[in-house]
């Protein structure tokens, strides 16, 4: 059964058009895949997301706003970004052009007050680099193998592939399916490099732990 939920969440992908462009606000409505997933959010996506429905709308409207404000900021010089929330927890991605656009864009993401944190994980601008072709490759394989590998809630992980350099970012259920979706990437041809932001949510549970007890003790 969870096979053909995979089976049909890719085909109903493949018809709606993957993309790689970014920046582009998700589709209104409450029956969407957050900008970080897909295109069209379905019952399977919300159903292996580990966030609850009311946290997956919250980041959804987190990741529009700071994608609007990124594109609304005068001389600001886009060249290859995605911008993922998870849980308040905002990633910006991608590719930059001059030291000054990359100081821009954490300043606008850090004036939301919606934001609990920011990471930003972002390339140089590199003539001598893949081609956006490449990247789009890349990003198509490493999607279909984690819809498809049972190890891994495929579903959950948002994949960037910048200068053919892959990071990872979601959240799924615990550290094993995380190491696996790593693993996957990393075996992908034409992968430089991995860099994984997924969390589980064991793994949210004990540092929200750890921080109790922390400070408690001051």
């Amino acid at each position: 059964m969870r096979k053909l939920l995979v089976c049909l969440t890719f085909f109903i992908c493949c018809l709606s058009g993957c993309s790689a462009s970014v920046l582009l606000p998700p589709l209104p409505g409450p029956m969407l895949i957050p900008s970080s997933v897909g295109s069209v959010y379905n019952a399977y996506a919300i159903s292996t997301d580990e966030r609850g429905f009311q946290t997956i709308i919250e980041d959804e409207m987190l990741e529009t706003s700071i994608q609007s404000q990124i594109l609304d900021e005068k001389g600001l010089n886009i060249l290859d970004l995605s911008t993922y929330a998870y849980n308040g927890h905002v990633y910006v991605v991608g590719k930059y052009d001059e030291k000054e656009d990359f100081n821009r864009i954490r300043k606008i993401v850090r004036k939301n007050k919606k934001v609990n944190s920011l990471t930003t994980y972002l390339f140089a601008e590199d003539e001598n680099a893949c081609s956006k072709a490449d990247d789009y490759m890349i990003q198509m394989a490493i999607k279909s193998a984690l819809l498809t590998d049972n190890s891994v809630w495929g579903a959950n992980i948002a994949v960037k592939s910048v200068q053919c350099n892959v990071i990872l970012v979601g959240r799924v259920a615990s550290i094993n399916e995380a190491i696996a979706a790593k693993r996957i990437a990393m075996d992908t041809e034409g992968v430089k490099g991995v860099k994984s932001f997924i969390r589980s949510t064991r793994q949210n549970k004990y540092i929200k732990q750890e921080q109790k007890i922390a400070a408690a003790l001051r």
